[in-house]
């Protein structure tokens, strides 16, 4: 079942592309400055920035990366973090946490490109729960599964992010660029939104209560049973397969599809 509310056309004075623009910068210039500095609450984080320091690196429960090189994780019984790939890259990673965060990013000189035209590095990440992942830049993340109360994923810039399968309480997905989520599973609630080109691919995943936003190109679906709110402010379409109730606010030429 779908309720109708009026379609509302895009206002000219504020444009997706400044929006869009205004987020990324911000959020980079945030948290470039966020990772050299341990943070904005003061508290120091712990340095480790060779790989034989970041054995030693536990009792984490979020992950943070931002530049352009890929990150694997899995979820098991021991924390470890290992990587490999480029050299000249692997050299210029800085991993270290703070309270339960693993930051993953780069030394100043190296932050944002890829070292002489190389590869990148990949940093491979074993932990037993994971509760938040917050990407900024190029490099694509991936996850195996997932399990617990809660799980948030904020993606920022072109890379791209691969959850396995979750069973969640509550997901949170949020992509700010034109990177991707995709996932799978199920989840009691869930909230996801895109702003700019990105696509949240989650047609294998299952939510009870949820509410669904796109400003600007980015498509995504999802199925559901129970109570869905929709807002469209673009040219972007929300696909809700199952019996949804669902509830639809749009502005554009945008298009939310509800049904079997």
């Amino acid at each position: 079942m779908e309720i109708m509310m009026p379609r509302l056309p895009l206002p000219r004075h504020l444009t997706l592309a400044t929006l869009l623009a205004i987020g990324l910068a911000t959020s980079a210039c945030s948290r470039g400055n966020d990772h050299q500095s341990g943070g904005g609450n003061g508290e120091s984080p712990a340095a480790a920035s060779t790989p034989q320091d970041w054995a030693k690196l536990s009792q984490f429960s979020r992950i943070d990366v931002t530049g352009p090189d890929n990150v694997v994780v899995t979820i098991g019984p021991k924390f470890s973090v290992t990587a490999d790939g480029d050299p000249k890259s692997v050299a210029l990673l800085d991993i270290r946490t703070k309270a339960d965060t693993l930051q993953i990013g780069r030394k100043s000189e190296g932050m944002w490109n890829k070292v002489d035209g190389g590869k990148g590095a990949t940093i491979h990440v074993t932990l037993p729960a994971i509760r938040a992942i917050d990407v900024t830049g190029s490099g694509d993340f991936t996850l195996d599964k997932a399990e617990g109360t809660e799980l948030a994923l904020s993606l920022t810039g072109s890379g791209d992010l691969d959850i396995g399968q979750v069973k969640l309480g509550s997901l949170k997905a949020e992509i700010t660029g034109s990177g991707s989520i995709t996932l799978a599973g199920t989840a009691d609630q869930g909230e996801l939104s895109i702003t700019g080109t990105g696509d949240i691919d989650a047609a294998g995943l299952k939510l009870g209560r949820a509410a669904a936003e796109v400003m600007g190109t980015g498509d995504m679906d999802f199925a559901s049973d129970g109570p869905v709110a929709i807002k469209i402010m673009g040219t972007g379409d929300v696909k809700v397969k199952g019996k949804a109730q669902c509830t639809t606010n749009t502005m554009g030429p945008g298009e939310a599809h509800c049904g079997p």
